[in-house]
């Protein structure tokens, strides 16, 4: 190949785009979503961009950073609520629905979360609506806050149930219930007996009644101290 052809053959390919702190996060999102969360590294993440792993760290610090960047993206998407006492419980059935279905559409954030607070921009802005929301339905204070930890094992562990769902746990649930129904009625008369409730429902129909079960107990709870309790 003459300088000419080499020339022509540098310029003929496509120039790859610039890096960005967006770009990056979106390449980790895609690996999350096609590889799981093992796969983002930030050397895996600097391949599929074409470019080395210390190009990166012009963005983000590190895995940790890059992480709390993607956790940020995924909670930004979920649209707040302007908290309202008259809509106070619909308005938290809203938001914590819109964050199971974002947790489950990005597999992995979620268990990413459970284990640290809040700490970015947009998963702070959904806390403070969150309590926010909780306040107006005229709980104590500190069951409120208590309530923001609560809800986020929910969210969580509904979200990890949604995704095993959409990926083949329909099957799953009957698998569940021939066991529960096969084990010996003698041993074990009230499963038996109740094998089939004890699978009943889709992962909406569990989620809401989890998130219900949750916010009646606390309402008794600040019903049951009266308005000056201090617990």
């Amino acid at each position: 190949m003459n300088a000419t052809s080499r020339q022509r053959s540098t310029r003929d390919r496509p120039a790859k785009a610039p890096l960005s702190e967006a770009g990056v996060v979106d390449t980790a999102l895609a690996l999350l979503q096609a590889e799981g969360l093992g796969a983002v590294t930030m050397r895996r993440v600097a391949t599929a961009l074409d470019t080395g792993p210390s190009s990166l760290y012009v963005y983000v610090s590190g895995r940790e950073s890059l992480i709390h960047a993607m956790q940020d993206r995924v909670f930004a998407t979920v649209e707040l609520e302007t908290p309202d006492p008259a809509r106070w419980r619909e308005q938290l059935h809203s938001l914590l629905t819109r964050l199971r279905q974002a947790l489950a559409d990005h597999p992995g954030i979620a268990a990413t979360i459970i284990a640290e607070a809040p700490g970015t921009e947009a998963t702070l802005l959904y806390t403070e609506n969150l309590l926010g929301i909780l306040l107006a339905g005229g709980l104590d204070p500190q069951d409120a806050a208590w309530a923001t930890d609560i809800f986020a094992v929910v969210v969580t562990h509904a979200a990890a149930e949604a995704d095993a769902r959409r990926t083949g746990s329909a099957e799953q649930a009957d698998t569940n219930r021939r066991t529960f129904a096969g084990v010996s009625p003698e041993r074990f008369p009230l499963i038996t007996a109740h094998a089939d409730r004890l699978v009943a429902g889709d992962a909406e129909q569990r989620f809401r009644v989890t998130v219900d079960v949750v916010i009646d107990g606390l309402l008794a709870r600040t019903k049951n101290a009266g308005p000056h309790t201090v617990r």
